[in-house]
């Protein structure tokens, strides 16, 4: 699968990046309607547009869902941690932030780099392959690229996948190829354990024991998307589990395991639930979601 160049310049001040989403600013904004797919990336007024990491996903430092308030995963185990490595890799320095997680100061205010990129998500986000400076090798703006793992490597996708600070998560629109070396790369990650890492505190297979809304923003480490569908439920039905596989049914997510050849829908087939505690089965970088 091919991939299309876009240079340009990333910015952060009076925007929210976190571990898998910061702003990006192209040389030539023309390129976007440009991208395939049968969304369009949604643009402000200079042409500028959200990245969402492709192939990764950190914790959330403000998800708003389900209720009128924006809540997060544990700050101080890897969600501040995941988007403080991204900045810092991509160049900046001395960044503030208030506590709405806007940035509001950085050293320098753009840093130059490059994106690769199939296009948009259901949101609006340009869903990327992250790089700073100019890719190895280089090529113009709109140059449509067959992008391999050594090109994947220069990115920061797989710094972060590498460094253990981001859940792999996978959905079909990403290369084969380039998924199983990110697979392989977190891995690795898992059986390292870093501190610091996602890893180090993650209970998404051994089982998050919940007892109510803080102990999924305060205790636990577990895997986004999955802390996106408890999150939700607990706001909705409040923390009793015994309707969560329904709701995981109602919700519709639809993916492979790497042992299958059709796709499953709902979460609930591969999550259990015990009384207060849930437990994914399957590795995560064995299910691959199904790009809506």
């Amino acid at each position: 699968m091919t991939m299309t160049l876009i240079k340009g310049r990333y910015q952060i001040k009076n925007f929210e990046p976190d571990g898998d989403t910061v702003h990006f600013l192209p040389d030539d904004p023309g390129f976007w309607p440009e991208l395939p797919g049968d969304h369009r990336v949604k643009r402000d007024v200079h042409g500028g547009a959200s990245l969402r990491l492709d192939g990764i996903d950190a914790l959330e430092t403000h998800y708003q869902g389900a209720g009128p308030d924006f809540v997060h995963q544990p700050l101080e185990l890897g969600a501040h941690g995941a988007r403080d490595a991204l900045l810092a890799w991509l160049g900046f320095t001395d960044v503030t932030q208030g506590a709405d997680e806007t940035v509001t100061s950085a050293i320098p205010e753009t840093v130059a780099g490059f994106i690769l990129t199939g296009g948009a998500d259901t949101y609006g986000r340009c869903v990327a392959m992250v790089g700073r400076g100019a890719p190895v090798p280089d090529a113009r703006s709109g140059t449509v690229l067959k992008v391999d793992v050594p090109l994947l490597h220069q990115t920061a996708n797989h710094e972060l996948l590498s460094r253990g600070l981001v859940y792999p998560t996978f959905y079909s629109n990403l290369p084969r190829d380039l998924r199983l070396d990110m697979a392989a790369t977190a891995r690795q990650a898992r059986a390292a354990k870093a501190p610091g890492s996602v890893w180090a505190n993650d209970v998404t297979h051994s089982g998050a024991t919940i007892e109510d809304l803080s102990s999924l923003t305060d205790d636990l480490v577990i895997l986004p998307k999955l802390f996106r569908r408890l999150a939700d439920y607990l706001r909705l039905f409040g923390p009793a589990l015994d309707c969560l596989p329904a709701y995981l049914a109602g919700a519709g997510d639809e993916f492979f395991l790497s042992d299958q050849s059709t796709s499953t829908v709902g979460l609930q087939r591969v999550v259990d639930v015990h009384d207060d505690t849930v437990k994914l089965r399957p590795d995560i970088e064995d299910i691959v979601f199904v790009e809506k």
